[in-house]
């Protein structure tokens, strides 16, 4: 689903060529001291990935059925993005939570500083709960860190609501889900 916001902003789906965009975006989300605490990986972690992990992952969001990611483009620059993937029933996920049911999760979410405050991050949420909604899942989840209070703000904003709390890699992490 493609959204203009103004001035100039395009919401659409991630596509199969921007591995490279999408690198640049996920080193600028790592290197961002507001945003550096919503990711599970480092500077060092995502710069030793080879370009072909990259590439690999523009392709699955792009077209692959179960998962799918979105990015706001501005003059042809990635300035944030969303995915989402799915959680697979009887698999550890990446906090080691078994979920009972396949499930929808939101990971990914930034948005560059020059372009906060412009209702990037909700449009994205959006697009990515269409998709989730036309994909079949009945929920879309998500775990926030209890310190990231501007996203806790914007996911509440989006609809989402607490389901659990736990304790993350760094301190206590809040789980959120909607219905859709």
């Amino acid at each position: 689903m493609t959204r203009l916001l103004p001035p100039g902003i395009e919401i659409r789906r991630v596509r199969a060529d921007e591995g490279p965009l999408i690198r640049r975006l996920r080193l600028e989300a790592l290197a961002d001291p507001v945003a550096a605490i919503a990711f599970l990986e480092t500077t060092e972690v995502a710069l030793a990935r080879h370009d072909a992990e990259w590439r690999e992952r523009a392709e699955r969001n792009a077209s692959a059925p179960d998962q799918a990611g979105f990015v706001a483009v501005l003059d042809d620059a990635h300035v944030g993005s969303v995915a989402v993937f799915p959680r697979r029933a009887g698999e550890p996920d990446y906090f080691q939570r078994v979920p009972a049911v396949d499930t929808a999760t939101l990971v990914g979410v930034y948005v560059s500083p020059e372009v906060r405050g412009r209702g990037v991050v909700d449009a994205l949420i959006r697009s990515a709960m269409d998709w989730t909604r036309g994909a079949g899942y009945p929920e879309l989840t998500l775990d926030v860190h209890e310190r990231n209070v501007v996203a806790i703000a914007a996911y509440r904003r989006a609809g989402f609501e607490v389901v659990g709390e736990f304790a993350g890699t760094d301190g206590r992490e809040i789980a959120m889900a909607v219905k859709l």
